[in-house]
């Protein structure tokens, strides 16, 4: 999940693309780009999506144990999801293939361990959230009308290299 620890790799300029065309897709489908500033195709993994500083929220002696857990626990949702959207995009709408069972394993390591990490969640929790989200995303890449509508949103980022949150907002709002 941590771009640094676990590397998102891609083949090429169209694969990164795509990949961030479905990280962007994703914040729109769970109702979270307010967290984004925009998008910058020449960054590296995660990073080509911008966050907000407030993304990277560390902690907050003000803040109680419990609301500061809730908080690194939906930005744990956020990144698992987007994990997801970005692997689902590249296989399903670039590739017009399906998640084999070896991705969604690696997908659900890497959850695992970083649920662990950042919240103490057992894996089990985990394997639930996870489930939750695959099949909500497996259903929202397997629309035709979004899948065409992602597809063009990769071309753009392609050639635009740089894209607003705002930009990126009113581009899902009419597909969603």
């Amino acid at each position: 999940m941590r771009s640094k620890q676990y590397g998102i790799k891609y083949r090429n300029d169209n694969d990164k693309a795509y990949g961030v065309a479905g990280m962007a897709l994703g914040l729109a489908v769970f109702d979270v780009s307010a967290l984004s500033r925009g998008i910058d195709m020449d960054a590296v993994g995660f990073e080509c999506l911008q966050f907000a500083p407030d993304f990277f929220f560390e902690g907050n002696p003000l803040m109680s144990a419990k609301d500061s857990w809730k908080h690194t626990y939906s930005h744990f949702q956020v990144i698992m999801g987007l994990s997801i959207a970005n692997a689902m995009c590249r296989k399903m709408l670039l590739d017009h293939g399906s998640i084999d069972r070896k991705m969604r394993l690696l997908l659900l390591e890497a959850a695992c361990n970083e649920g662990m990490l950042a919240c103490q969640l057992e894996k089990e929790e985990v394997e639930r959230l996870f489930d939750k989200y695959y099949s909500h995303l497996l259903s929202v890449f397997s629309n035709r009308e979004i899948a065409q509508a992602v597809s063009e949103f990769a071309t753009i980022i392609r050639q635009e290299r740089t894209i607003t949150r705002q930009d990126m907002e009113e581009f899902f709002s009419n597909v969603l």
